[in-house]
């Protein structure tokens, strides 16, 4: 899920904020890391009755393989 996506679909990104009762602090975090954390993701879906989807997998994981045995 891309926070274009995400911004369309709610008009722009502080509506996307209100819906899910958080900061635009928090949003903003996500556009510079990036992704959208996988909870989150999962709670968009959510909201949009499954016109966004998650991503099957939480970005974030495959920057922390590097360690994993």
């Amino acid at each position: 899920m891309k926070l274009t996506d995400v911004e369309e679909y709610f008009g722009n990104l502080r509506q996307a904020c209100i819906q899910l009762g958080i900061t635009p602090q928090n949003a903003n975090q996500w556009r510079k890391r990036g992704w959208i954390p996988l909870l989150q993701q999962y709670r968009i879906a959510e909201l949009t009755d499954g016109k966004l989807m998650p991503q099957e997998e939480d970005p974030k994981k495959d920057k922390h393989k590097k360690g994993a045995i």
